[in-house]
């Protein structure tokens, strides 16, 4: 299987609801649907008091995400599929104040994508495009993608919310990439049509498509582009380091300590001092007799599990195997998947079952972790 992918980013303007179950599923569809690797949200109206493993995002999906300070409106973030290496760590910051907005690095590449949302009461259109001048010239050279709701309307031309952000785009070479309606209000008897979705990007040759999907959540057409750029899968595996307490070193620091004299240490009239050398000395031959050693860690997995977590897994994988075993019948029989015979329902059933226990068992493993992060954090 190759390890590299055409890359799919999208943009939504949800209104809140990833707590709740209706939007979730909607976004959970539309991501399948159309394959997107990262998805900017706005409107989360989320704020500190909700942790984000409360919430009901797609399984496989990371959630990096930028509230708002004040009150529960407004906010945005970006959902990221695990398959994709990324870098959340870009060095992009500002003082200026009602800024809303999230950026990653595609890992192994020149791009930098931006999840925003301007709100018109919220962020002055000044200011945000002080903001926008500030990030284009720290990333100068760079290939950059702009996601998210601008809220100035690009089919008015004459507008002059509309030049000034035209005026902003032409001096770094960037281009607006969605031409249809984004957003469709209806007012008294009358319906208003604008474009306010946006995707902006100063390396427009590399997409392959730009286009506002039929999806709608909130009163929002969702929208996205592909870009012919072939993104790097992250490996199974990451590189950490640890001590290495094998027995035999843990046999040599025993023998160690035992044919050390500390005699000097006893004869000291201090006891602070003497705490001092000692712990020095430990310290010190510790880092000698148990070094550190580079070894691979699977991306799944989990530091001290719960007999919870261990018991989900496990179920999981059983009917894991019960579904392929099910679907493997149904390649035999011939029947050409025709989702009529028993054959084909009880696949569809078995592959019910483990959906709902993958769901389940992939709750109780990042519970898992949050409780271990908690413990040791307790702990130090």
């Amino acid at each position: 299987m190759s390890n590299i992918h055409n890359l799919t980013v999208g943009h939504c303007n949800i209104q809140g609801g990833l707590i709740g179950i209706s939007k979730s599923t909607q976004l959970s569809d539309m991501i399948k649907k159309h394959e997107m690797d990262i998805l900017s949200l706005n409107e989360t109206n989320l704020n500190d008091t909700i942790a984000t493993n409360t919430l009901n995002i797609p399984a496989n999906y990371t959630f990096l995400r930028n509230d708002r300070g004040t009150g529960s409106r407004g906010g945005c973030g970006l959902l990221i599929s695990n398959k994709i290496a990324y870098d959340d760590k870009v060095k992009i910051t500002t003082s200026m104040p009602n800024i809303e907005a999230k950026w990653i690095k595609i890992k192994s590449s020149n791009y930098y994508i931006c999840g925003f949302y301007r709100s018109r009461g919220y962020c002055k259109l000044d200011e945000f495009l002080d903001y926008f001048t500030e990030c284009m010239i720290k990333l100068k050279g760079k290939k950059v993608i702009w996601i998210g709701d601008i809220n100035v309307d690009q089919n008015k031309i004459n507008n002059v919310d509309y030049r000034k952000l035209d005026s902003a785009l032409k001096s770094f070479n960037m281009v607006q990439t969605i031409q249809n309606y984004t957003r469709i209000a209806r007012r008294g008897n009358k319906f208003t049509y604008s474009t306010i979705d946006v995707i902006v990007t100063n390396c427009y040759s590399d997409f392959e498509s730009s286009s506002v999907l039929p999806e709608k959540i909130g009163d929002h057409f969702s929208i996205k582009c592909v870009l012919q750029f072939k993104v790097e899968l992250p490996p199974k595996f990451e590189k950490i380091s640890i001590r290495d307490y094998s027995s035999n070193n843990i046999k040599a620091f025993q023998t160690y300590l035992a044919n050390t004299n500390l005699n000097s240490l006893f004869e000291c009239n201090q006891v602070d001092t003497a705490v001092s050398i000692l712990e020095t000395h430990l310290n010190r031959y510790h880092d000698h007799f148990f070094p550190l050693k580079t070894i691979k860690k699977h991306v799944s997995f989990i530091y001290k599990p719960s007999q919870e977590s261990l018991a989900a897994i496990r179920a999981k994988k059983k009917l894991h195997r019960k579904f392929k075993a099910k679907l493997q019948k149904v390649i035999k029989s011939n029947c050409g998947s025709c989702n009529v015979c028993n054959k084909c329902i009880n696949a569809h059933l078995a592959w019910d079952e483990y959906r709902k226990q993958r769901n389940f068992t992939n709750k109780v493993t990042k519970n898992n972790k949050r409780e271990n992060l908690v413990n040791d954090l307790k702990s130090k």
